[in-house]
């Protein structure tokens, strides 16, 4: 007996392209937050193998690697890649590896670009391609107290930081430091205290603030 081929009715791809849109929905959403857990972990390793290292560097040295404005390359003068090449060469402290941030370059916050701009008079320009090699963002606090004109964060210390999962630079190095010394860029963007900085996951998985990590006289906070 010669038995037919049997093809799907419409009606059955139908119900079967719903049943796959319906579990692709269930499971992205986790995917996703589970993707943004890793990539926290790897964030504070990089952190923290960095801020060992610049511990021990410091031990050698008696100092921390001083950090100023690289032009076009890096005009913050807070880039890892750029700045932290001391602990790579001659002596190696550190992988050039671990300098890489895991949530990539700085997202700029739409209110504030017109203030980050060196036509509006400001310290900080901002770069055509800002953090090309997608870098953590590092801080060598006297050097930067003394280009900020903050004498509040003049401390002989540093600070490592990632932007966390909203891409943003949340101003994570002034979190060992009162109100008074976030900049006025800082209550723009609506961070009102040094913590509002900081990522905390109960805020959601993807939620604002840095992963910051601190060597020196502000290590306490890590």
């Amino acid at each position: 007996m010669k038995v037919k081929n049997r093809h799907f009715t419409l009606l059955e791809l139908i119900v079967v392209v719903a049943i796959i849109g319906i579990l692709s929905a269930m499971a992205v959403p986790h995917f996703l937050e589970a993707q943004t857990r890793a990539k926290i972990s790897s964030a504070r390793s990089h952190v923290n193998l960095i801020r060992g290292a610049l511990e021990a560097y410091s031990v050698d040295w008696n100092d921390y690697p001083a950090a100023a404005s690289q032009g076009a390359r890096d005009p913050f003068g807070i880039l890892c890649d750029v700045q932290l090449t001391p602990l790579t060469t001659p002596i190696s402290y550190i992988s050039p590896s671990a300098f890489r941030d895991p949530f990539g370059a700085i997202r700029q916050y739409p209110i504030l670009a017109g203030s980050w701009n060196s036509s509006g008079g400001s310290d900080f320009p901002i770069p055509e391609m800002p953090n090309p090699n997608r870098s953590l963002l590092y801080y060598n606090l006297m050097d930067f107290s003394r280009w900020t004109r903050n004498p509040m964060i003049a401390t002989w210390g540093t600070a490592v930081v990632s932007l966390g999962p909203d891409q943003r630079d949340s101003f994570g190095a002034f979190a060992p430091f009162p109100s008074a010394a976030l900049p006025p860029l800082a209550k723009q963007a609506g961070i009102l205290h040094p913590l509002d900085t900081l990522y905390d996951p109960t805020n959601g998985t993807i939620s604002g603030g840095d992963l910051p990590g601190f060597a020196g006289e502000v290590s306490g906070l890590k």
